[in-house]
This record gives C-alpha cells, sequence and structure tokens, in this order.
C-alpha cells in the first residue's frame, strides 16, 4: 500500500494545476486517471473545439468584407483541419505526464475508487493520503431512449475525420450551438432539435436570439418545443422521432443535451463524501462532508460557471491552502464566460437580467455604429455594460466577434473595482477596442 500526502483523482485543470506546485514544494502527490491525461478541456472541450473553431471564424470575418473588398470564396478541408487538431493536441497529454513525473507526481492509470475516507483503490492496489482531492469533471448526460447506441456526443464530433453531410444536434446548449455553428460552415446541413422555444439559457435573451435569426440565416434549422424519443437504424443512415412525430433522416445525432458529475464509480458513501445530481457536495473550502477529501473543478455542485478557468482559481486556491499560504474561505471574483458561436456572445459579473430586477444602470452601446466595428462591416455588434449606485462597471455582455476581447479587456476593470478616472490612466495600443473604454466609461446613461 502506497501512502501520499495528497492523491487527486481525476488530471485535468481542477487537479493538476494543484498538484504541481505541491509536489514541487515538497508534498507527496500523485494523480489517478482512467482516461487521457489532462481531463476534457485538453482532449475533448476547449481545446479541440477552438482549434476546429479557428478557420470558421477566419470564414465568416471574410463574408463581412464581401461587397466591400474581398470576392474570393473561403473553403474548409475538414480532413485536413482535423489532422492539424489532432497532431497539435496528441502530444499534449503526453508532454503534461512527463511533466508530471518530471515534478516527481507518480500518475496512476484506472478507475478510482473509494474503500474508506483516507483510501482508495486502483487496479486492485490500494493508495492512501491525508488529503485526498476529487477532480473527476462531468460527461455528457445519456439518453434513455430506443436507439440511444446511436447517438454521439461531443467527444466523437471533436475525432471525426471526415464529417457528415447531415447532422442533427439535440440541445442548444453552449456545445450544441457551437459545434452546429462550425458544422454548417463546413458546408453540412444541420438540424437543432430543442426542447423549450429559446437557445442558450445562459446568455442574454435578445443578443441569444439576435444569433438565433444569424444561425438560421446561415442555414442552421431549429426545431423548438420537440423532444427527441427514438432514433432507428435505416440502412447506412438514421431516422431521429421526436415525441411530437417529428422525423428526419440522418447520418449524426449528436446528443449534447448537458452533462452530468462523474461520481457512480467512486464509491463515494464509502468514504462520507455527500453528492446530488448536481455534484460533489463542498464548503467554502472545497471540503466535502468528510474531513480530508476536498473537490474541485465541474464535479462540483455549485453555483460557479463550470470552466477551465473556475477549474484552474480552485486548484490554486487549494493548493494554497494544503501549504498554508492561504487561510480563508475561497472568493471566486467574477468569471468572463463565451459561446464561441459565430457571432459570439460573452459575459462577465453582473447580468443585464439580474441588473433589471435590482434596478442598477445598465448602458447599451450600438456597437456595429462605431467606426472601428463599421469598418470591419460588423453591423450587429452591441455590447451592454452594467453600473452600481457608485457608478463602477460591475458587468458586460457583448454580442459580437471580438466578443472574447471585449470582455477580457473589460475583465480587469470590473474585477478590480476601477474607476473611470482610474481607467482614464491606461493608455492602450490603437487602434483596439480598449482605447475606447475610457469614453464609454465617462459617458451616461
Amino acid at each position: 500500500m502506497s501512502n501520499f500526502d495528497v492523491l487527486f483523482i481525476g488530471s485535468g485543470q481542477g487537479a493538476w494545476n494543484a498538484a504541481m506546485p505541491l509536489s514541487m514544494s515538497g508534498q507527496k502527490v500523485a494523480i489517478i486517471e482512467r482516461d487521457k491525461i489532462a481531463g476534457v478541456c485538453t482532449n475533448y472541450g476547449c481545446n479541440p473545439k477552438i482549434i476546429l473553431d479557428g478557420p470558421i471564424k477566419v470564414m465568416e470575418d471574410a463574408q463581412a468584407y464581401k461587397g466591400i473588398g474581398m470576392t474570393s470564396e473561403m473553403k474548409i478541408n475538414w480532413s485536413e483541419l482535423m489532422a492539424h487538431k489532432n497532431k497539435v493536441l496528441d502530444a499534449l497529454p503526453v508532454m503534461l505526464e512527463e511533466n508530471f513525473k518530471k515534478a516527481g507526481i507518480e500518475v496512476i492509470k484506472g478507475e478510482a475508487s473509494f474503500v474508506n475516507e483516507k483510501t482508495v483503490a486502483v487496479n486492485g492496489q490500494e493508495y492512501t493520503a491525508d488529503k485526498i482531492v476529487i477532480a473527476s469533471g462531468q460527461r455528457p448526460t445519456p439518453l434513455d431512449i430506443p436507439g440511444k447506441e446511436y447517438l454521439k456526443t461531443s467527444n466523437e464530433f471533436l475525432y471525426l475525420e471526415d464529417l457528415p453531410d447531415h447532422i442533427v444536434f439535440v440541445g442548444a446548449g453552449y456545445v450544441s450551438m457551437e459545434l452546429a455553428s462550425i458544422a454548417v460552415k463546413v458546408g453540412a446541413t444541420v438540424h437543432v432539435i430543442q426542447s423549450s422555444d429559446h437557445i442558450l439559457n445562459e446568455f442574454h435573451q435578445p443578443y441569444a436570439q439576435k444569433l438565433l435569426t444569424k444561425m438560421q440565416q446561415d442555414g442552421i434549422q431549429f426545431h423548438f418545443n420537440e423532444k427527441l424519443s427514438k432514433v432507428e437504424q435505416q440502412e447506412e443512415q438514421l431516422q431521429i422521432t421526436t415525441e411530437k412525430g417529428l422525423t428526419l433522416t440522418t447520418q449524426l445525432v449528436i446528443n449534447a443535451t448537458g452533462r452530468v458529475p462523474n461520481v457512480e464509480n467512486l464509491n463515494l458513501e464509502a468514504a462520507g463524501v455527500e453528492y446530488n445530481s448536481k455534484g460533489i457536495i463542498v464548503d467554502e473550502y472545497l471540503q466535502t462532508t468528510q474531513k480530508g477529501i476536498y473537490a474541485s473543478g465541474d464535479i462540483l455542485d455549485k453555483k460557479q460557471p463550470r470552466l477551465t478557468p473556475t477549474a484552474v482559481f480552485e486548484a490554486k486556491y487549494l493548493a494554497a491552502s494544503f501549504l498554508g499560504a492561504q487561510t480563508q474561505a475561497i472568493e471566486y471574483p467574477p468569471i468572463a464566460t463565451i459561446a464561441f458561436t459565430v457571432p459570439r456572445i460573452a459575459q462577465i459579473g453582473v447580468t443585464i437580467e439580474e441588473a433589471e430586477a435590482t434596478g442598477l444602470t445598465i448602458k447599451p452601446i450600438d456597437l456595429g455604429k462605431q467606426w472601428d466595428f463599421a469598418g470591419r462591416n460588423e453591423t450587429e455588434a452591441h455590447l451592454n455594460l452594467v453600473y452600481n449606485q457608485e457608478q463602477k462597471l460591475v458587468g458586460a455582455t457583448a454580442y459580437s466577434q471580438e466578443a472574447l476581447e471585449i470582455i477580457n479587456s473589460l475583465t480587469p476593470i470590473i474585477t478590480l473595482g476601477l474607476t473611470s478616472k482610474e481607467v482614464d490612466k491606461l493608455i492602450y495600443a490603437f487602434p483596439s477596442f480598449e482605447t475606447m473604454i475610457p469614453r464609454y466609461l465617462q459617458e451616461t446613461k
């Protein structure tokens, strides 16, 4: 039986960002991983998605210049793009595992299962630790319907060697909208089955409606208030049927109806760790209901967005806590979120809906009429800023191809609580969105 100071279950961002500094500080550390090293983000999420999305954004940016200077048509070779993505990302788990070992971290391959509050079994071997961190993440929600064996998830989509001509996405959240945006631009016929009457619940709905209109113009066909009831094999194709009787014949069905926590095989009951359908329950120190067992990343039952930066923040917090450098409860800063659709929607801090409910000041800015956005012919770009009673910026929501840069440029202002006078001391490279920030902050609604 091997004993460690800290044992991590999972090797994603919520684990290794704590494991590395702990090991380098002299702690005896191990990481247990049942799948690819580095977790979902690196292998089945953010990283592969953003590489595949890269040329999609280039195409959309170029399309905006059609009729005002751009004449050539762009096409994507999916197999070449996929090969490029694989070449870049396949090396990352190997590199990260080597870095783990160089830092003195023991890597244990296999499925972890608690024996008791101090012991975890993997492949029949038991490991004990003074502290255990559960960072086992989430996985796509399974659909229990006839023909469920024919359903694929975003995991498989991000590794398709060839893109089918016809794809049906089930769900209209982050994953579905991002992948649908990619697929239609590559040339596939895309349908979306959605149980409600709208898309992207997490975002400002007027912006989501603008995006919906744009996606429909791009050729994506939406079927709202429909629930998938079965999938049948018909020769070399699939036929999907909804509860209301809608039928579609397709080549690929992607189940993107949400994600569920990876808790089933951990035998958490043996360790006295409580959890629910949303994840593992922790206190303000990220400790579970069992002393000495902690959790971080997407596995948590939390109100904060389940994003890579959030998991990194939690991992760094745990490392600092274990090393005695942090004694306070975790305090989350404003967390920026973005849907990598075409265009993007991004937000941080107080949302428009929260501002409306609490009477905070909302300042709309028609970015499409600003000279730089007009110069790129991005006429639909828009931004909403939220101010508190002291007239400090506390929230922002953007709709634009450049929403990522817009929200990231506003993040330090919101997080640090900078006043317009303090922001006015910053000199940015010109031309850029940042150079307009002081003016936006000085103007009132």
